[in-house]
Order: structure tokens, then C-alpha cells, then sequence
């Protein structure tokens, strides 16, 4: 697994992202949260990810690569490779 800690965009009252932040606290997997809804520059970094400009919660960065409302698991094979 890699070292650098996962990011979690997300917005307030997302069930899909709680959940999802909620397990990785759980397995303590180390990320970050980033509440796009009061940052504009995440908000337009989560758009510009989505072919339809989406705000997309949660969207998740592994290593580079952005994951729109993965499982714990494909988070975490997204570590792996």
C-alpha cells in the first residue's frame, strides 16, 4: 500500500461519503477530507474530473487517480496498484 493518504472530496449531508469516511476511520486507512462545498478550487478540481461537470460525492484520489463514489475496497486495491 502506499504511503501517501487518500483524499475524500466530499459534501455535507452525503450519506454515500459518511459511510465511506466512517469505514476508513474504522480500518484507519489514512486520508483526508475535503468538504468541496466550502472550497471553491476543490469544487472545481471535483468537476473537472466528471465528464458532465458533476459535483460528485464522494470523489476519492488514489495516487493520482480520482474514484467517483468507490467502495472501501476499491479504494484500497486502488492503493495496491
Amino acid at each position: 500500500m502506499t504511503d501517501e493518504p487518500v483524499v475524500v472530496y466530499h459534501k455535507p449531508g452525503c450519506p454515500y461519503s459518511t459511510k465511506l469516511r466512517a469505514k476508513m476511520r474504522l480500518t484507519r486507512l489514512p486520508h483526508r477530507s475535503v468538504r468541496f462545498a466550502d472550497d471553491p478550487e476543490a469544487a472545481a478540481e471535483v468537476r473537472s474530473r466528471h465528464p458532465q461537470g458533476w459535483e460528485v460525492s464522494p470523489t476519492v484520489v488514489v495516487r493520482g487517480r480520482y474514484l467517483t463514489n468507490p467502495s472501501l475496497r476499491e479504494v484500497r486495491e486502488a492503493m495496491r496498484s
